[in-house]
């Protein structure tokens, strides 16, 4: 059995050094990859106003995380330092000090005047999750990469999401137990619009989009082609809705659209989200469906980590077991794991079918 299990991860890092071609024309790639690293789409009033008062009253650890000082940041809470920034003083209340005003000096989670005044409103992107370290150019020194060892799509999974959200909390809130349980890495998006079941996933990494296979799937009423979304079949829907599903999750239009739907505790419920109803009330909205297409152009671009090229990578391939692995997987594992293929051509092995082999 150890020698089939060493066959086929033999086998699957050969497959991960395929990449794919890029999509779409080059601005619309290059304003896609702005707004996948910076655009927050009013967020940061959820999390900076909304989040840490009733019914919620979830103060996040962002001042804490941010605050620490830059070489023991990543070893505290696994965040990536942003490059561009040095470590704040006083003058700046100790964040980081930064070319871009509204970078706090971590990637992805960004920060904003606050119309009352104090502190600035902190809010995070789709990067603040899942822009990572490129295992092929891993950073000499983690608490400070440069940018050529950030990969846009790999999956932070180092990043402790689980100390931000208990970091204020007494460890006699329930909460901060549930907290506590997420391992590094991992997330349970559906903390807010409850499913009563704590259930933390990994971080999805996102590359080799146009080669996954396409579903039939119903929206709104209407069949829909749409590409595999991600690790559960809540973004199987396009990527432009899974797209706006993921900014509703981190903050988008909370006021207007979403804490009127959540109606929690016993005898409570929850109400979809109204598109057309939030469309009325919410720009933000309206701006975000403006930009997911060419935010999906760029996420058509990222390429999987050719991890026989990271650092001493060829030596965990031993070429003469890959041919051994494959078939092992073909046999064992591909009913389920590939697009049905028996020749496995693809490396993106999931299409949620069962096949018969």
């Amino acid at each position: 059995m150890k020698k089939m299990l060493s066959a086929i991860t033999t086998y699957f890092i050969t497959l991960l050094v395929i990449g794919t071609c890029s999509a779409g024309n080059d601005q619309d790639v290059a304003e896609g990859r702005d707004i996948w690293f910076k655009s927050t789409f009013g967020g940061e009033h959820f999390f900076s106003n909304i989040l840490p008062n009733p019914p919620f009253s979830l103060r996040l650890a962002f001042d804490q995380m941010l605050t620490t000082p830059r070489d023991s940041r990543f070893d505290e809470y696994g965040v990536i330092n942003d490059p561009d920034c040095t470590p704040g003083d006083a003058s700046t209340s100790y964040l980081d000090k930064c070319a871009d005003p509204e970078s706090t000096g971590v990637i992805g989670v960004r920060k904003f005047p606050n119309p009352s005044g104090g502190a600035p409103l902190i809010g995070v992107t789709c990067a603040a999750c899942h822009a990572g370290f490129d295992p092929v150019r891993p950073p000499a020194n983690p608490n400070r990469p440069q940018q050529e060892n950030i990969h846009p799509t790999v999956g932070n999974q180092f990043l402790q999401i689980g100390k931000i959200f208990k970091g204020d909390l007494s460890p006699h809130d329930p909460r901060y137990q549930i907290f506590s349980s997420w391992a590094p890495g991992t997330v349970d998006t559906t903390l807010l619009e409850n499913d009563h079941i704590n259930n933390p996933g990994m971080i999805t990494p996102i590359w080799s989009v146009p080669d996954r296979p396409f579903f039939d799937v119903t929206m709104n009423g209407e069949p829909v082609r749409a590409h595999r979304g991600g690790q559960g079949g809540e973004d199987d829907i396009g990527c432009e809705q899974a797209t706006i599903r993921v900014y509703f999750n981190i903050g988008m239009c909370a006021a207007e659209c979403m804490v009127g739907h959540l109606a929690n505790g016993p005898g409570g419920s929850q109400t979809p989200i109204d598109l057309a109803e939030c469309r009325q009330v919410c720009p933000e909205l309206l701006k975000a469906e403006e930009s997911v297409g060419k935010l999906c152009a760029f996420l058509q671009t990222p390429r999987p980590p050719s991890l026989v090229n990271a650092p001493e990578g060829a030596n965990f391939i031993d070429w003469k077991v890959v041919g051994t692995g494959k078939k092992v997987f073909s046999r064992a594992c591909a009913s389920c794991h590939s697009d049905g293929d028996r020749s496995i051509k693809h490396n993106v092995l999931s299409d949620d079918l069962i096949h018969p082999f």
